[in-house]
């Protein structure tokens, strides 16, 4: 796909759905739209995954040209965000296999509730990173960017009983990991995390 951009055509796009229908015809400003829409989200996405800013940064780029060099393949008439979010999650899991760091997520964290409560926020990524591939991708997505199992499903391209399992045992790890006494009420706070 060659792309195209007349400075003497004035963009009018603004939407989603322009976005990806401009990106389509090969109109670079339709990108710019969608990362504008939706970049925080997939850097929220991939670091959850990765837990390193600038190995998430790296993903989420690497998953916008993902999608200047599919878009042909998307359709139009289906829903754009979950198509989005498979590309972002599975290229983070991607980088996750090729680095196979283990910086902590204590980059990004601030201390602003104090340093007990930050502690016990470190111990919760620690405990999410040390989560399988598919299950780390799971909570990630429920819970840091609060979709529901539907939409997990249909993000991740798994039938809604394997995204519900694989939810199911991600909780269970980390109540096991988090049952330390001062751990266990960062649990129920949480909301199931």
């Amino acid at each position: 796909m060659q792309l195209l951009l007349d400075p003497a055509r004035k963009s009018n796009v603004e939407d989603e759905s322009e976005g990806v229908a401009a990106l389509q015809r090969g109109d670079i400003r339709g990108l710019a739209v969608l990362v504008r829409l939706h970049q925080l989200k997939a850097l929220r996405a991939a670091f959850g995954i990765l837990g390193n800013r600038f190995e998430a940064e790296d993903a989420v780029a690497d998953s916008f040209i993902k999608v200047v060099e599919k878009i042909g393949t998307y359709e139009q008439a289906r829903p754009f965000e979950p198509w989005f979010y498979r590309i972002v999650v599975n290229t983070a899991i991607d980088h996750g296999r090729m680095a196979r760091r283990e910086t902590p997520f204590a980059e990004v964290l601030t201390d602003e509730t104090g340093t007990a409560d930050f502690d016990v926020r470190l111990q919760v990524a620690a405990a999410v990173r040390a989560l399988s591939d598919e299950e780390r991708a799971v909570v990630v997505l429920r819970y840091y960017l609060d979709f529901d199992e539907r939409s997990i499903a249909k993000i991740l391209q798994t039938p809604l009983g394997t995204t519900k399992s694989r939810l199911h045992r991600a909780r269970e790890r980390l109540r096991r990991e988090l049952s330390e006494p001062n751990q266990c009420w960062a649990l129920s706070a949480a909301e199931g995390v």
